[in-house]
């Protein structure tokens, strides 16, 4: 199993839940770049990759994060070349992709989905949407993001 996630602390929260369940076992992966924003014209061709690297650059240059933000940027498109030959590899493998109502999960969904397209039926999306969560306090809550739910209620979700 084969578990996507597109934030940095949706793979920390995720990890735990990995440690409570273990019929969730398996790889987690992080699409990096926030598709929400920025140009997107032919991003599946090498055009619109390069178009939108130089965006990046320009909206990064000068800042203390840009040479990481750059690098993680340009890693999508290798991250799921390398997801799609574990796909062909192991015809039994599953995706799951995990969202929240945001427009960074949202987007970067439907981004991957075209990569993913040749595997349907194989990837499953938890998406999170209008369903409520019990917070630390017992209060319900409804998230914006993945790593706002605890880990126990991760669980119910699935």
């Amino acid at each position: 199993m084969i578990h996507i996630v597109f934030g940095e602390a949706d793979v920390k929260v995720l990890q735990e839940v990995l440690l409570l369940d273990e019929s969730l076992a398996g790889q987690i992966i992080q699409i990096h770049d926030d598709y929400a924003v920025g140009p997107i014209n032919n991003i599946y061709e090498p055009e619109g990759i390069a178009e939108r690297h130089q965006w990046w650059t320009s909206v990064l240059e000068g800042s203390a994060s840009e040479g990481e933000n750059m690098k993680v940027e340009k890693n999508d498109v290798h991250t799921v070349t390398k997801l799609k030959q574990q796909l062909i590899e192991n015809e039994n493998e599953i995706v799951w992709i995990w969202a929240a109502q945001n427009k960074h999960d949202v987007c970067s969904y439907y981004w991957l989905l075209h990569h993913l397209k040749a595997f349907q039926g194989r990837v499953h999306i938890l998406y999170l949407n209008n369903l409520p969560f019990i917070n630390e306090k017992g209060s319900i809550f409804y998230p914006q993001y993945l790593h706002q739910i605890p880990p126990t209620e991760f669980l119910k979700a699935k």
